[in-house]
């Protein structure tokens, strides 16, 4: 997998973000249950909208006018943010039952999402340098025809195949696993 995949799979996907907000706060010491490829996908689906608007804002100066990332404003209102909010309430339970953040019994998801989704706003400008930008507009151009589910699932499938590159001693990348099997 290339560089720069693996540099922004986490930052688009914002399985990052629940491990590095697991890893700063003290009280989500415990090891993070793994997530169906589904809960995965629908956490993908979640962070598209502001992962894809950070994209944007990070490339902006680097990219032509006419790129497709500089372009893709209206794609990210119009179909990009519907899905992440139909798919939020499977990706919500998912991110509160994977990480046992120090919140009281029964909160809601929708308390988290806005710390999500900054945080993965963040992360993803944290991460792009401007030489990745022109590698990045082609990624999503040739993305962008595809529903927001499709991309989901791509990315999730990019997750699996870091976890089956990591090396033997090398850190993990991703704050959890996907299951292979039955949900543990």
């Amino acid at each position: 997998m290339t560089r720069l995949l693996r540099r922004m799979m986490p930052s688009l996907t914002a399985l990052a973000v629940v491990g590095t907000l697991a890893s700063q706060t003290a009280h989500a010491a415990q090891a993070a249950k793994c997530l169906t490829p589904a809960e995965a996908q629908s956490v993908a689906i979640s962070a598209l909208p502001d992962a894809l608007t950070s994209a944007q804002k990070a490339c902006a100066p680097h990219l032509p006018a006419r790129s497709a990332l500089r372009s893709a404003s209206t794609r990210i209102t119009q179909v990009y943010r519907p899905a992440a909010d139909r798919a939020w309430p499977q990706a919500g339970r998912a991110f509160l039952s994977a990480f046992e953040l120090p919140l009281p019994e029964g909160t809601s998801p929708d308390v988290v999402r806005p710390l999500l989704l900054a945080t993965i706003s963040a992360l993803v400008e944290q991460e792009i340098k401007p030489e990745d930008c022109g590698t990045i507009d082609e990624f999503y151009s040739a993305l962008e025809p595809l529903p927001p589910e499709n991309v989901g699932k791509l990315l999730v499938a990019f997750l699996k195949l870091g976890e089956n590159d990591k090396k033997p001693g090398q850190a993990k990348s991703n704050p959890f696993t996907i299951c292979e099997g039955p949900k543990q």
